[in-house]
């Protein structure tokens, strides 16, 4: 990965050059090819030796990956996840091809997911043009709302009507948290609602998603499964944990399940 900047610059010294959107952090990594990785190069050989050393203490382990069919109807007007599960006759053998959105269900934001909509311009200045025709700190904040749990309790009818709600709790937005997670420099955040930060915004001026993917090239996960974490944390009392994430491997990615665990 790219060497990390021998200083972070503060907040107030946001955007890094001049011209680019507020509060951006273009090329903090420099311009070699781990930049396009954003936050993610905070995450070290060191880092993460030193968190397994640190964190793994008892071997339990909790998944943080809703089912890929849990959505039913499918949230925000997304296509749903489909399996067809096809015969190899004359052998008794059986394959299957599954069709899904992978922003349907448990999921990391790339940073071509959600753009500067003024400048239209993802992270490090990456277009829409560019993406379609291309062929402790560092540790990852995670914030439990209680959406996903709240979902498992509800029947058919409620699934319906939510399926098309664009309000959850979330983390608020406003100067004090943008600074507080700059400041903080995390490699990735993630939570179990459908946007990690409230909808509809506290202060619109503050929205995160182009701050954190379009801006500072940090990953958002959204709709992890949490509770069960929450469980051995407090099991544990203790609210540090190692992570690791294994997401969809393909080139161009806007998004991925996050085929994630956390262990104790």
């Amino acid at each position: 990965m790219t060497p990390q900047p021998k200083a972070f610059p503060s907040f107030d010294q946001l955007p890094m050059h001049e011209g680019d959107p507020p509060n951006s952090a273009w090329g903090l990594w420099g311009d070699g090819p781990d930049s396009t990785l954003g936050s993610l190069n905070n995450l070290t050989d060191e880092l993460v030796l030193r968190t397994i050393k640190e964190e793994v203490k008892t071997g339990e382990r909790a998944g943080l990956n809703l089912p890929l069919d849990m959505f039913n109807p499918p949230l925000l007007g997304r296509a749903g996840f489909e399996q067809k599960v096809i015969e190899k006759n004359p052998l008794v053998v059986n394959d299957d091809v599954i069709t899904f959105n992978t922003q349907g269900s448990s999921q990391w934001d790339s940073l071509r997911h959600f753009a500067y909509q003024q400048d239209k311009k993802f992270y490090n200045g990456t277009t829409q043009s560019d993406i379609h025709a291309s062929d402790r700190t560092s540790i990852v904040l995670f914030l439990r709302t209680g959406y996903a749990a709240g979902y498992k309790g509800l029947d058919a009818e409620e699934r319906e009507r939510v399926s098309g709600v664009r309000e959850w709790c979330g983390l608020g937005q406003s100067r004090e948290t943008t600074e507080w997670l700059w400041q903080r420099q995390f490699a990735a955040v993630a939570s179990d609602s459908p946007g990690f930060e409230v909808r509809p915004p506290t202060e619109k001026e503050w929205h995160l998603h182009p701050i954190l993917l379009a801006g500072w090239g940090t990953p958002l996960g959204e709709l992890f499964d949490l509770d069960a974490l929450a469980e051995l944390c407090a099991k544990n009392g203790r609210w540090s944990f190692f992570f690791t994430s294994a997401p969809l491997n393909y080139t161009g990615a806007v998004a991925s399940p996050p085929n994630a665990t956390a262990i104790m």
